[in-house]
Parts: structure tokens; C-alpha cells; sequence
């Protein structure tokens, strides 16, 4: 059974899993900055293969010091690789590797479904995968995320405090904390609603899967019928692509 390395480099933080037979069996986590455990956790098993699907040009010492470790090439994910979607995007070279993955992902456990996929992080990425054409990536948005709808208020005011995410999140705020992290969270929920209210106007059933660590932030708030939480949604998507490779290997 293949064993894979799977790792998400963001701008500041860096997971990585190893997964066997499409399940996580141990996990790991960084910093771009200081990835140790991440070097760690792939010098303690021995993977056949391993992919770095990352968002920023930071990533190289990263690369290069586990590229050196692994005792099989380190796989960069972009758009120009082989894929079980075929891209519609008009810029596939634009397209983050991020969103590529977690497309894949989605598509893997729910093969033949019309997606709305939903990461929500730094950004909220939204993108659309049609089944017509057996799975095609049409595209779709990318709106600033919760934490970055607060920093912004805080940073382009003279007055508004910096809240975080997390706390009460009533529909009516009570106090300025209140109010600022209910424009931001239910702000960011209705935008989710709204975008699938379109989606299955245009496309008719549409399945709502949603990752990223400002989901758990999201969820309690969305409206949407049909919506699935996938937090490992961008491991499955890169695990799923190497089992990919390893089939054209064998």
C-alpha cells in the first residue's frame, strides 16, 4: 500500500500529513519559517511519494532541504500536471495550487456532483466544478477572509478594535466587538449563501463542501442546503494525485 507526503505550505504555515490507503496517519506542522517537524515527520516513514502544493514563493529551502531527505522526488503541484478535472480556467498558469487540490479533492469523494468548493482561509476561495464533461473546473472567486475583513477595519479606521473570529457572533451585534465580528463572519456566510443560491439557480443541484480554518467560523452560519465540512479537503486532493502518478507508474 503507497505511503504519500502531503504538504500545504501557506504564506506562514506549512502542514503536512503522511496518508496510507487515502487515510492520515500522522501529521505535522510548521512554519515557513521553521519547518523541523515537517522534516521530521517525512524522515520517520518511508513514502513512496510526495507532494508540496504551495501558495507562496517562499517555499524553497523547504523544498530544497526535503528534497535532499525524501527518497523520492518531491512533486510540485501546479496546473500543467495531469489531472482528473479537466481546467476551463482562461490562466491555468494563474490558477493556485491550492485550488487545484482541494477541487481534486472534492471531486474524488463526490465524483459526478456539481461543487461548490469553499476554502476558507487568509482568502476565501470559491470554485466550481461542473460534472458535465466528466468534471470540468470552471473557476470561481476570491474575496478577503474573516480575519483579513477584521484587520482591514481595524487597519483603515481611526477607532474600530482588532477582534478576532472567534466569540459570541449574534445576528444583531451588542457592542462594537459584537458588531464588527458579525459583519465579518456573517458577512463572509451570507456571501457563501449567496454564491451557492446562484450556482444551483444556474446548474441546478449544487454540493457545498467547505474547508479551510475559518470553516468551523462559517458553518454555524451557513444557510445552504447540502454542504459538506472536509477539513483534510487539500490533503486528499494531493493524495489523490499522487495515487494518480503511482497507477501511471505501475
Amino acid at each position: 500500500m503507497a505511503t504519500h507526503l502531503c504538504i500545504d505550505c501557506g504564506n506562514t504555515r506549512v502542514k503536512a500529513a503522511i496518508v496510507t490507503g487515502g487515510a492520515i496517519v500522522a501529521r505535522a506542522l510548521g512554519t515557513v519559517a521553521d519547518w523541523s517537524a515537517v522534516s521530521a515527520l517525512s524522515a520517520a516513514h518511508r513514502v513512496s511519494a510526495a507532494m508540496l502544493v504551495s501558495t507562496t514563493d517562499a517555499d524553497a529551502p523547504l523544498a530544497e532541504a526535503l528534497g535532499g531527505q525524501l527518497p523520492c522526488p518531491l512533486e510540485r503541484l501546479s496546473a500543467s500536471r495531469p489531472l482528473p478535472l479537466r481546467l476551463a480556467y482562461r490562466t491555468p498558469q494563474t490558477l493556485g495550487p491550492d485550488r487545484i487540490a482541494t477541487a481534486v479533492g472534492a471531486w474524488g469523494e463526490f465524483t459526478g456532483c456539481n461543487l461548490m468548493v469553499v476554502d476558507a482561509g487568509t482568502a476565501i476561495t470559491i470554485d466550481v466544478v461542473v460534472a458535465s464533461g466528466a468534471g470540468t473546473l470552471l473557476g470561481g472567486s476570491i474575496s478577503p477572509g474573516v480575519s483579513m475583513r477584521l484587520q482591514a477595519m481595524h487597519e483603515h479606521t481611526s477607532r474600530l478594535p482588532l477582534v478576532g473570529a472567534d466569540g459570541d457572533v449574534p445576528l444583531v451585534g451588542y457592542d462594537t466587538a459584537t458588531a464588527l465580528r458579525s459583519g465579518a463572519v456573517l458577512g463572509a456566510a451570507a456571501e457563501v449563501d449567496a454564491q451557492a443560491l446562484r450556482l444551483k439557480a444556474a446548474l441546478g443541484q449544487v454540493k457545498v463542501v467547505v474547508t479551510g480554518g475559518d470553516a468551523p467560523a462559517l458553518l454555524p452560519h451557513l444557510l445552504a442546503a447540502d454542504v459538506a465540512h472536509r477539513p483534510d479537503l487539500l490533503m486528499a486532493g494531493a493524495d489523490l494525485l499522487l495515487d494518480m502518478g503511482d497507477m501511471s507508474t505501475d
